[in-house]
């Protein structure tokens, strides 16, 4: 194999919790052969899975095979992670205690539920925040909730509260559509839907988690929003579907994702999980959910991401076929384009405000697509495309 290949089974190898056996015993020869360590401990931070990888090599021995100052690097990443989640945690008990005695509810959101249900080692998901959805008519008394537990609300972004290095992001819908209003269009959900099928954490009466099938459509939205850059959001996906998925349950998921139109959504996100991860999802429900029915627009995008090309702004084109009808996408479009003053204050805080504002962001965004297809292009160029 050539050096990256080896370093993409790599990550895919340890991009999970438990390791079968023959990969167990790849991944022992291989870290004992060596590895290009400063390109592998800069690639596992910024997708996620540095905790992982550290956390694999400890467990096996392997750590004397580590160079000294990669190993000291996975170390603190792993250790500051363990010591950021226990605090995010700790926090979320205060303000667990604090929602029981107002008899209020909250439903705790990706990676902070996955934390309390999914992964059993809290040093396994780094988190840089604790997002919350809450019912509209609660969010005045969640937020001063925490601004009576020393969380000070954002200046910019009125649904983020901040205590020193932690954050809490409280959301009416895990679309976060009250900043992005067209996002109701992406799915035919309803926030009460959410609420009537969420599951308490642990027995709590004030902390709760989405359903399964919700929390899945709700991960695969946050991957696409983040246009799939991470592989530890894949990590969520596959941990979450071995925890809790049984064969009986794909029929109910395909039904429901069919009946709120999250479909295509859930189907990009289960093909990137089983190719990039090795996830054992069934190739029969992909084609249950239409794979064979992608464009081949679609096919490319989801094709170079499996080459791991920066796609960039790229891949928002895939939103294009997840929403249904031609205003929507249209409103879709021009809200992200042309967002609300409010919206345009947060990402341009410090600018004057005048139409040339406007203007400014369209020319950013056409000279970014134009940028990342062209990125895109060089990335096939340099070899064929894998299969789907």
């Amino acid at each position: 194999m050539k050096r990256t290949e080896r370093e993409n089974k790599l990550f895919r190898v340890i991009a999970r919790q438990t390791l079968e056996r023959n990969d167990a015993v790849w991944f022992a020869d291989n870290i004992r052969a060596g590895m290009d360590w400063p390109s592998v401990g800069e690639r596992a931070f910024n997708e996620g899975i540095a905790p992982l990888l550290y956390y694999h090599c400890r467990h096996m021995d392997l750590l004397a095979s580590i160079p000294d100052e990669t190993k000291k690097f996975l170390a603190r990443i792993y250790a500051e992670t363990s010591l950021i989640n226990m605090h995010l945690m700790k926090e979320l008990e205060k303000l667990e205690k604090e929602l029981e005695k107002r008899d209020l509810r909250v439903i705790v959101l990706k990676g902070a539920a996955l934390l309390k249900t999914v992964y059993r080692d809290v040093a396994l998901r780094p988190m840089e925040d604790i997002d919350l959805m809450v019912r509209q008519e609660h969010l005045n008394e969640v937020k001063n909730i925490l601004e009576q537990m020393d969380f000070v609300q954002n200046r910019l972004y009125p649904g983020s509260f901040g205590k020193g290095i932690l954050s809490i992001d409280i959301h009416s819908d895990f679309l976060s559509s009250d900043r992005i209003r067209s996002r109701q269009a992406i799915l035919d959900i309803r926030s009460e839907d959410a609420w009537s099928s969420s599951i308490p954490i642990n027995g709590s009466s004030s902390l709760y988690r989405l359903s399964l099938n919700v929390n899945l459509i709700a991960l695969s939205f946050h991957l696409l929003k983040h246009r799939y850059d991470r592989l530890i959001w894949f990590v969520d996906i596959a941990e979450t579907i071995k925890a809790y998925q049984s064969l009986s349950d794909w029929e109910d998921l395909i039904a429901h994702a069919r009946r709120v139109r999250a479909d295509r959504l859930l189907l990009y996100t289960l093909i990137l999980t089983k190719r990039l991860l090795g996830g054992n999802i069934p190739e029969d429900v992909l084609i249950r959910l239409r794979k064979k029915e992608l464009s081949s627009i679609e096919k490319y995008l989801l094709r170079l991401r499996l080459m791991h090309v920066p796609l960039g702004t790229a891949m928002d084109l895939l939103w294009m076929f997840q929403i249904r009808g031609a205003f929507k996408k249209a409103r879709f479009i021009r809200e992200n384009i042309f967002p609300r003053q409010e919206v345009m204050n947060q990402i341009f805080p410090d600018s004057p405000r005048h139409a040339g504002m406007l203007l400014r962001r369209a020319i950013l965004l056409s000279s970014q697509v134009l940028s990342d297809l062209l990125v895109s292009l060089r990335g096939v160029l340099r070899g064929g495309l894998p299969p789907l």
